[in-house]
């Protein structure tokens, strides 16, 4: 080694030093591959950032192949959510690969978008028929509303007004879905709130209490379900903007929640 790297008056590249080839691990450069040194060729591992497109690097551009998922999604991948087009093979509105899609009301005519997830088909989009009968309720009485965040329904109602070949979901069948999301409160929150990577698009339409009064929008989304804890209340799927968290609560059956159908296998 030079007397003058010996004495530590190194003469440094960025990481090496030119004169006894020695190198310091602050000064690497991972420009152009996170895992491996420009200037000494160190290699180092899981540096590359594919949260944002499983097939390219956000921090240094490096590409790879094949490692995107689309069986959830034909169009979207559930690792990254990047989207690509033209690949679905419908039939009658859904994929017959991965099952999303669409669904037309005939009573009205409305289209919902509808998602595959866990084995199950469901609507990814809130309903908003007005029935012939029973309650419903447009949140703070506001028509433009309905366009976002659909209607509210009492229990009765949700139950009674299923379009044909779908029914307001048994919290057995929710809780499927939400073992294969990850089984945790804020680990399904994230699936299944709106750009989650599920599909399912949980918008926050908040609920109506028994008393009229509206609260919630924009902070918490509530869903029934067809399961009966007693006379008076029911079991709803409810997400939490601030808690970030998914989960099954009672309800009275005379509030105003939002309704996702599923799909009669």
């Amino acid at each position: 080694m030079a007397i003058k790297c010996k004495l530590g008056a190194h003469n440094w590249n960025g990481c090496k030093c030119t004169i006894c080839g020695k190198t310091r691990d602050e000064h690497h450069d991972w420009k152009n591959d996170c895992e491996k040194c420009a200037v000494c060729g160190i290699i180092a591992e899981n540096r590359h950032d594919w949260s944002k497109d499983c097939d390219h690097c956000h921090r240094c551009g490096k590409t790879r192949e094949g490692f995107h998922s689309w069986a959830k999604d034909c169009e979207k991948c559930s690792k990254c959510g990047q989207s690509r087009f033209g690949k679905h093979q419908m039939e009658n509105g859904l994929c017959k690969i991965c099952g999303h899609g669409t669904f037309k009301d005939e009573t009205d005519g409305k289209t919902y978008k509808v998602v595959k997830i866990g084995g199950q088909i469901l609507m990814a989009e809130n309903f908003a028929r007005k029935p012939d009968t029973g309650n419903y309720w447009v949140y703070d009485n506001h028509e433009e509303n309905i366009i976002k965040y659909g209607f509210l329904y009492d229990f009765e109602t949700a139950k009674s007004i299923a379009p044909n070949g779908w029914h307001l979901p048994t919290r057995p069948e929710l809780e499927k879905i939400y073992q294969v999301l990850g089984g945790h409160a804020k680990e399904v929150y994230e699936q299944v709130k709106v750009h989650g990577n599920s599909g399912f698009e949980g918008v926050f339409a908040g609920w109506r209490s028994v008393r009229g009064t509206y609260n919630g929008v924009g902070a918490s989304a509530h869903f029934w379900t067809s399961s009966s804890e007693d006379e008076k209340h029911a079991w709803q799927f409810k997400l939490g903007a601030y808690s970030h968290h998914a989960e099954f609560e009672k309800g009275e059956i005379g509030l105003g929640l939002s309704v996702r159908y599923f799909k009669d296998r």
